[in-house]
């Protein structure tokens, strides 16, 4: 918490004028009222206010998102503002303070707030509001890394941070000395003015190529978004530091990289003919991979934690949901996948040994709460991405590129909104962005005019 002092003395005149002029730039958070003693955190709920700061000529005004409340006792007139985004929390702040106030006086309380943890509080450095987030936010261990690392790098491309060794060295201390330089950064110097700027200057970076522009766009888009996510209301309503204003990333605006539409490559039916002579007999835990990923969509690592128990053998469904040893993306990721029986009665010619847990073999423990991503199955996964590659798919991940020719299917056959299900997407905006291709030519039908004899009479014209 932090203290603004105004001047402790003051006429009653002088102090009617500043309340009047204080009220102009503040937005009231709720009326109080007159059941509540002051000793009460609910009398000082209705006095918070929130600091406005613009131009009373056009009306436009800047709201600040912390709290502040003003205390008049014994002659002397003074605002705290609450490093707090919680009306609760912030009402029950300023009734201690004002209980201390009459228990210990104005100068030992000014004081006390006047303290170093205080200045820390006011202006933390990127390392400290990580590690606030880190502590109260609740995110997966893998989400925060995620969202820690796309905002470090675009904090060590602005101010031009480098380590002694390489930022990937997460055993040696390259990654550590990166690490430190950069959280001892005060976040009051990520203006979004810096932020524009780092991204203009990725994406001239990359060059005139239009591939290599559309990747750039993308890059800075998948760093921007994670980055900004840390600073959203949902994480900063926890957080008890004080928060620029504004924040990094406000008024940031994605680049357009163009469609992201999966556009389908595969002939499924010579695919699957293939794997079938290649895979099944001679490299089986391959081929269970490819078939959870072509005909059920699961994703790399649902593939890698599933496990025997969760296959619904009488309803031709694959129950997908987190347990000891998987760890979904979201919870909306969690549901039972219909499976054609086929596809099971293929799966269940591989069941050899019931004694086994998981679906695929793999070498080595399940670790379901790594920051790093790690699969059990990585060497079935590295010889299927290699087959796919023989194959002809040359995406960047082509096990999922499965998925994606499932998702095109069911949105040709069966609509957008059964692929949405299909694929346990938190959202169906996910769908048409990425999967909602058209899998059969669409046309007006019309083309067969072309093929009929043009006549040979001679038109006369009206005269």
């Amino acid at each position: 918490m932090s203290v603004n002092n105004t001047q402790p003395k003051a006429s009653e005149d002088n102090l009617k004028n500043r309340r009047v002029t204080v009220e102009e730039n503040v937005t009231p958070v709720k009326n109080s009222s007159s059941k509540f003693p002051k000793t009460h955190a609910n009398f000082w709920r209705g006095r918070l206010r929130r600091q406005r700061y613009g131009s009373k000529k056009d009306g436009t005004y800047r709201e600040l998102p912390s709290f502040y409340f003003r205390v008049y006792h014994q002659g002397r007139e003074h605002a705290f503002t609450l490093q707090t985004l919680n009306e609760t929390a912030a009402a029950t702040q300023a009734r201690d303070i004002y209980l201390s106030i009459l228990r210990e006086g104005w100068d030992s309380v000014l004081h006390r707030f006047h303290s170093d943890a205080d200045a820390v509080a006011q202006n933390p450095t990127v390392g400290e509001f990580l590690e606030e987030v880190s502590a109260k936010a609740g995110l997966r261990d893998r989400t925060f890394r995620n969202y820690t690392n796309c905002f470090r790098t675009i904090v060590s491309e602005i101010f031009k941070i480098r380590s002694g060794g390489s930022k990937f060295d997460y055993h040696g201390k390259g990654n550590s000395d990166w690490r430190k330089k950069i959280d001892s950064v005060k976040l009051s110097k990520i203006k979004p003015d810096k932020v524009q700027a780092w991204k203009v200057a990725r994406i001239k970076a990359a060059g005139d190529s239009p591939t290599a522009q559309r990747a750039a766009k993308r890059t800075v888009n998948t760093y921007i978004r994670c980055s900004r996510a840390l600073f959203s209301r949902k994480i900063c309503k926890y957080i008890s530091i004080a928060i620029p204003e504004p924040t990094p990333f406000h008024g940031i605006t994605l680049e357009q990289a163009g469609s992201m539409k999966y556009q389908s490559k595969i002939n499924v039916a010579d695919l699957v003919a293939t794997a079938r002579t290649e895979l099944k007999e001679s490299h089986p835990e391959p081929y269970k991979i490819f078939l959870l990923g072509l005909f059920a969509g699961l994703r790399r690592n649902e593939i890698d934690g599933l496990e025997w128990s969760a296959v619904d053998w009488a309803n031709n469904e694959i129950r997908v949901a987190n347990t000891e040893v998987l760890r979904l993306k979201s919870n909306e990721s969690e549901g039972s996948v219909a499976v054609e029986g086929e596809v099971l009665e293929e799966l269940k010619a591989l069941h050899t040994e019931p004694e086994k847990q998981f679906v695929v073999e793999g070498v080595g423990h399940t670790r379901p709460n790594s920051e790093l991503a790690y699969y059990r199955c990585q060497q079935h996964f590295d010889f299927l991405t290699k087959w796919l590659r023989q194959q002809g798919i040359t995406a960047n991940k082509p096990i999922h590129e499965l998925r994606k020719e499932l998702g095109a299917l069911i949105v040709s056959k069966h609509g957008i909104y059964a692929a949405s299900h299909m694929l346990r997407h938190s959202d169906i905006s996910t769908t048409a962005r990425h999967y909602a291709d058209q899998k059969h030519r669409i046309s007006a039908g019309i083309g067969n005019l072309l093929t009929k004899p043009v006549r040979s009479e001679k038109i006369e014209a009206h005269e």
